[in-house]
């Protein structure tokens, strides 16, 4: 009894000290569902680590026909959306056999899963309450020999202590990584994040990784892919809506014209080097294929081969 005390006061007190305007069960929805949402859309590809994890949740499904005019177009846009850019991730890691990785907003990725189970260390760093769900929902689906190669605590874009709080964890370079928090931060925040990974990278070594800053040419790639350039900016403005209305997460839009200005800040005032590389290498993995058309699915593998991939290094 005593323990489930301690353990409610711990997560009742990191609650209190980060949510001010909305309660925690409040926050916590909101960012779980929007969590769960690209969660969601990734296990509608087939992959079956997320549709392990979905089930594990046990929620009902946040979007569909009820609450989406245009639900069947949106989920298979967005579902390879989702895809590709978890699965560039992952092959990046791979590829270049990093042991330790630190996802930043990762919140139910299957990478967990993949990375634990290949003896990579990884740490998820999430707002609390998100933390501590998926850390429950890995203990029940991962094997024990694995699971101790998984670690979630709290860590905010702009939290230099969480950063090395975080890579205590590790042994040798990180592998910092992001997909799908980058679009929600402001140009202030992102300019402390920038600084927050140059300090780690010198600290250790490695390498920051993200599809983000393409995520509007990705995503308009594929939705014309799939259903022709005149309905690709509807598709991509159906998406934002559905996220700031369902799950109030407003996408900064400013920060896709900050590119530039961030790539410079980046390089010149920190000395860091960014550089683009291929999304994927080996598309062949990608589960969203065998559920499209031969034309559609060259047309995937052809987007997947674009230099979409964003790679931050120390000189």
């Amino acid at each position: 009894m005593m323990k489930k005390f301690f353990a409610l006061t711990v997560i009742l007190c990191a609650a209190f000290s980060f949510f001010t305007a909305k309660s925690f069960a409040a926050e916590f929805e909101l960012v779980s569902y929007s969590s769960q949402v690209k969660l969601q859309w990734l296990a509608t590809t087939g992959d079956p680590e997320a549709q392990k994890i979905l089930k594990q949740l046990g929620k009902a499904n946040i979007y569909g026909e009820r609450n989406l005019i245009d639900y069947d177009r949106l989920e298979k846009v967005n579902a390879i959306y989702q895809e590709i850019g978890y699965l560039s991730t992952v092959q990046y890691v791979q590829q270049n056999d990093y042991k330790n990785i630190l996802d930043i907003g990762g919140g139910y990725t299957p990478r967990a899963m993949v990375f634990a189970r290949e003896g990579r260390k990884y740490f998820g760093g999430e707002l609390m309450a998100v933390a501590v769900s998926a850390d429950q929902v890995m203990k029940k689906i991962v094997d024990p020999k694995y699971h101790k190669n998984i670690f979630y605590d709290e860590v905010l874009v702009e939290d230099r202590d969480a950063y090395f709080s975080a890579i205590k964890n590790f042994d040798g370079k990180v592998c910092m990584m992001d997909q799908g928090l980058m679009i929600y931060v402001n140009q202030d925040r992102l300019a402390k994040m920038y600084e927050n990974i140059r300090d780690v990278l010198k600290e250790r070594g490695g390498c920051f990784i993200t599809p983000d800053l393409s995520t509007r040419e990705l995503f308009k790639d594929i939705a014309t892919a799939l259903y022709g350039e005149n309905q690709t900016q509807l598709l991509y403005n159906e998406t934002k809506d559905m996220y700031e209305e369902l799950f109030d997460s407003l996408i900064n839009e400013e920060n896709f014209d900050y590119q530039q200005e961030a790539i410079e800040f980046a390089e010149k005032e920190l000395g860091l080097t960014v550089k683009q590389v291929p999304l994927l290498t080996d598309p062949s993995k990608l589960h969203c294929l065998k559920n499209l058309s031969k034309d559609q699915a060259e047309k995937i593998k052809q987007i997947a081969a674009k230099k979409y991939l964003w790679v931050i290094t120390v000189d």
